[in-house]
């Protein structure tokens, strides 16, 4: 028995995958021939949690659905052989940090066949079916994905080309954020290209904002491909040292897919374990004439004292770091630490105010605070001016109480962190999952 949907409670949901196939096929048997989503659908929805299938589930299924294709529709050029393929590719890119090389492998072989189906067909149709265009554009997508990991100058130069291609079909049917999607892949695989400018990481921020804020417009926010946009935004956001608006985005995303999809989801366990980190706080000690990386557990006697846990060697091993106390005006926050002002004298105003640390000044010391409040300049704050924030404010909180969801109940590390938080360098990642 099988479960690995958004069901819940102690039966729901469980089924051979005979049994998953069998109704898979009962019901293509049933489809009238026009919508090729209702296809393809119960290859991939759970009938009880109407969720998406995910993991090693939703590859085999997806197996399956291949092999009911080739044997129903021996015709290499219908295009259902296209939907059952795509739905593979795609259920392999959700599992993309998994994979063993064979299935990398099987994944070029898939989009192959894709790729040389699609360009048969448009030989043959007369007005090209959009939902062929469609396919191409995914498959080139995943496949400029898959190829980019290689790590290569010659794969980074194939990813080009596999983007290009990708952005050139999703205009050619107004796809708008395939197009976005598919720019900010391409910038960031001609910067890894010998000679290559730069991409601003900014700019990547801004064209990962663009697709998440359009799939909520068009799925809501609800949808798998709405969260997992989100959770891209939100782990870009880290790198680019804004922390306190991707702990906001990620605690809002992670509500949202533990009451859809539940807490076993591989959405909700991603998003709560990248929470895990992001709400530790981490600060600098000095010992001796160095700094040291601790991390920080709370305040006492009035803030005037630290409680910290440390030092983290590279890689971490808590079992020899020791806790204890120092005074406050002896640690330095972190690159990215969320923080609150307090006793300003110059600029009273931003007492209380919250925002995170983007740099350090490095004539003067002092620290360069972002304000949470979007209406309040970016300021230089000096250390004992700033604590650290261990909890995101209460009242600020209000934005990620979601209103009950109108569906059935059965629905569907710092290992590296410590170098991380001593000198995040904003590098761009391209997340698959």
């Amino acid at each position: 028995l099988r479960r690995d949907c958004s069901c819940r409670g102690q039966s729901a949901g469980f089924a051979h995958i005979s049994c998953l196939v069998d109704y898979a096929e009962q019901k293509n048997e049933q489809w009238d021939g026009h919508d090729p989503n209702k296809f393809r659908e119960p290859w991939e929805f759970c009938a009880n949690c109407h969720q998406g299938y995910q993991n090693d589930l939703a590859v085999d299924l997806a197996s399956k659905f291949v092999t009911f294709v080739e044997r129903k529709y021996p015709d290499k050029q219908c295009p259902l052989h296209l939907e059952a393929l795509v739905l593979k590719l795609e259920t392999l890119r959700n599992m993309a940090s998994r994979l063993q090389p064979k299935q990398k492998q099987e994944v070029k072989k898939i989009a192959s066949n894709v790729l040389f189906m699609a360009e048969k067909m448009k030989k043959k149709y007369s007005s090209l079916p959009k939902r062929i265009i469609l396919a191409e554009a995914v498959t080139y997508s995943i496949l400029g994905r898959f190829i980019f990991l290689e790590g290569t100058e010659e794969s980074f130069k194939a990813a080009v080309v596999c983007f290009e291609k990708c952005r050139d079909a999703n205009e050619a049917i107004g796809n708008t954020s395939g197009i976005t999607l598919a720019e900010t892949y391409l910038a960031y695989a001609k910067s890894k290209c010998e000679g290559g400018s730069q991409v601003s990481i900014e700019t990547v921020l801004e064209k990962l904002q663009q697709v998440y804020e359009h799939r909520v417009e068009i799925f809501g926010e609800n949808a798998p491909w709405t969260l997992s946009a989100g959770v891209d935004f939100a782990l870009t956001l880290e790198k680019a040292n804004r922390l306190l608006e991707a702990e906001r985005l990620l605690t809002k995303l992670a509500v949202i897919s533990k009451r859809v999809h539940g807490p076993d989801h591989q959405l909700t366990k991603k998003a709560a374990s990248h929470l895990e980190l992001w709400t530790k706080r981490y600060v600098m000690v000095s010992c001796q004439h160095q700094w040291f990386l601790f991390q920080a557990l709370r305040y006492e006697e009035d803030g005037k004292e630290c409680v910290v846990k440390g030092p983290i060697a590279t890689p971490r091993n808590i079992q020899d770091e020791t806790s204890f106390t120092v005074a406050t005006e002896d640690i330095r926050p972190t690159m990215d630490s969320p923080v609150i002002c307090h006793g300003l004298e110059s600029s009273p105003h931003l007492n209380g105010k919250v925002g995170d640390v983007r740099s350090q000044d490095k004539d003067t010391g002092l620290y360069r605070i972002h304000f949470e409040d979007k209406d309040l300049e970016p300021c230089l704050v000096n250390h004992g001016n700033m604590r650290i924030l261990f909890e995101l404010p209460v009242e600020m909180r209000e934005e990620v109480v979601l209103p009950p969801v109108e569906a059935p109940l059965t629905l569907p590390g710092k290992d590296e962190a410590a170098t991380k938080a001593m000198s995040r360098k904003g590098q761009v990642t391209i997340y698959h999952e």
